[in-house]
């Protein structure tokens, strides 16, 4: 699936259908997403709250019991005063341009009882259907992290893999930035 046709035109799609296989999933998800009728994307990222590096009004809110959130609100406004907290719900805002940096919610909690690891659960929903109900994703990332890291230890394999997996594509190998 691409973004251009013959020609070289630019196309749109007014609609995209997802039921494909998770092969298409993996080599087109983000294509799919760009042109997703999404009505709600919700990230929430908690940790202990030594895992925090806030600035600004953040910077002074305290936990005030075993879990406090932090920040709920437009990821666009968390992403200044959390900018090493934050990184997964950008990630999300970009990969969802129908919604954004103002239409995808943010939510930071300071959890004390999560003392080794970062855990993140990305809720998203569609458009109701004929009978009412939207169809929903609900995915929770938990990520071992020593006690106060800001980023947790599993993610720098995860990175370099993902940087090896590029190497291996067989239609662009190599590593282009954009």
């Amino acid at each position: 699936m691409g973004d251009r046709v013959k020609g070289g035109k630019s196309r749109h799609p007014d609609l995209v259908v997802e039921v494909a296989h998770p092969k298409i999933i993996h080599e087109s998800g983000a294509q799919i997403l760009r042109h997703a009728n999404l009505l709600s994307l919700r990230v929430t990222m908690a940790t202990h709250p030594d895992g925090f590096r806030l600035e600004g009004p953040l910077a002074e809110s305290h936990s005030t019991g075993r879990r406090t959130v932090l920040y709920e609100g437009p990821v666009r406004g968390l992403c200044p005063f959390a900018p090493r907290n934050s990184n997964t719900m950008a990630a999300a805002a970009l990969a969802a341009p129908s919604l954004g940096f103002d239409g995808v919610i943010g939510v930071l909690v300071a959890d004390l009882s999560l003392t080794d690891m970062h855990v993140v659960d990305v809720e998203l929903s569609g458009p109701p259907g004929p009978t009412g109900r939207s169809f929903a994703v609900h995915t929770r990332r938990e990520n071992p992290a020593e006690p106060g890291a800001v980023t947790g230890s599993a993610t720098v394999t995860a990175f370099w893999r993902s940087l090896l997996a590029c190497c291996q594509l067989p239609s662009r190998p190599g590593i282009h930035l954009c």
